[in-house]
C-alpha cells in the first residue's frame, strides 16, 4: 500500500503520478482552476482592480466590484444580495499583490486538490468553504456589533465589502491537508503563515481569520465527504 505524500502537492502540468498530461488532459483534470484563473485574470486585464473594503464604487470596475462585493451588513438588510455574493465576490479582487496570492494559491493548492479529486469537488469545497466562512464571520459581526454598537471593530467591519478568491482558495487547501501524510502539518504551516501575515505583514485582523475559518471548513467538510466516499 502506497503511503500518503508529506506535502500532497502536483506539479501543474501532471497527474497525481507525476506523468505530464496532454493540453487535452490536462485542462480536463483541472477545469475549474483553470475556469477560475481565466474569468479573474481577463477581469484583472480588461477591467483592473476594485477598491480595497469597496471604500470608493466610482469607476466601472470599483462600481462592478462594490455590487458583488461581500458586504456583511446585507446579511440583515438584504439576505438574498449576501447570498449571491459568496458566488460573485470571489472573480473580483482590489490590487496586484492580492490577486497574485489568489493565482498562485490555485497554481500549487487549488489544482493540486482538483488533480487529485475532480471538477465537482472542487466547485463544493470553494463554494462551500466561502459559504459557511461568510455567514459565520457575518453572524459574528453583526451580532457583535448589536452587543457591542460602539466598537470600531464591529463597525469597521460592517462597514467595508470584502472580495477575491483567497477565502475559497484556503478552503482548498485545508480540504488538500487530508491528503497529507501528516494531516496536522499542513494546518500547523497555515496558522504561522496567517499569524506572520497578521502581525508583520500587516494583514487586516478580518481577513486573516476569514482565511483560518475557510481553512478548517476546507479540512472538516471534505474529511467529511472522502469518509463518505470510503
Amino acid at each position: 500500500m502506497n503511503k500518503k505524500p508529506i506535502f500532497p502537492l502536483v506539479i501543474p502540468i501532471c497527474d497525481i503520478n507525476g506523468k505530464i498530461l496532454t493540453p487535452y488532459k490536462l485542462v480536463k483534470s483541472r477545469s475549474f482552476c483553470f475556469f477560475y484563473l481565466l474569468v479573474v485574470c481577463l477581469i484583472w486585464q480588461y477591467l483592473g482592480f476594485g477598491h480595497w473594503g469597496g471604500k470608493s464604487c466610482v469607476t466601472l470596475i470599483e462600481q462592478l466590484s462594490c455590487t458583488s462585493s461581500i458586504w456583511p451588513k446585507k446579511l440583515i438588510s438584504a439576505p438574498h444580495e449576501y447570498l449571491l455574493s459568496f458566488f460573485t465576490s470571489p472573480f473580483f479582487h482590489n490590487d496586484l499583490p492580492h490577486l497574485k496570492l489568489v493565482l498562485f494559491g490555485f497554481l500549487i493548492f487549488g489544482q493540486s486538490f482538483e488533480a487529485r479529486t475532480d471538477f465537482r469537488s472542487t466547485i463544493i469545497i470553494f463554494f462551500s468553504s466561502i459559504t459557511l466562512t461568510c455567514i459565520v464571520m457575518g453572524l459574528f459581526m453583526n451580532l457583535g456589533n448589536f452587543i457591542f454598537p460602539n466598537s470600531e471593530f464591529f463597525l469597521g467591519a460592517l462597514n467595508r465589502s470584502f472580495m477575491g478568491g483567497s477565502v475559497g482558495m484556503f478552503g482548498l487547501l485545508g480540504a488538500l491537508s487530508n491528503f497529507s501524510r501528516f494531516k496536522f502539518l499542513i494546518p500547523s504551516i497555515v496558522i504561522i503563515f496567517e499569524i506572520w501575515n497578521r502581525f508583520v505583514n500587516g494583514m487586516n485582523l478580518y481577513i486573516s481569520v476569514g482565511h483560518l475559518t475557510s481553512f478548517v471548513f476546507g479540512f472538516i467538510v471534505w474529511n467529511y465527504l472522502s469518509s463518505q466516499q470510503d
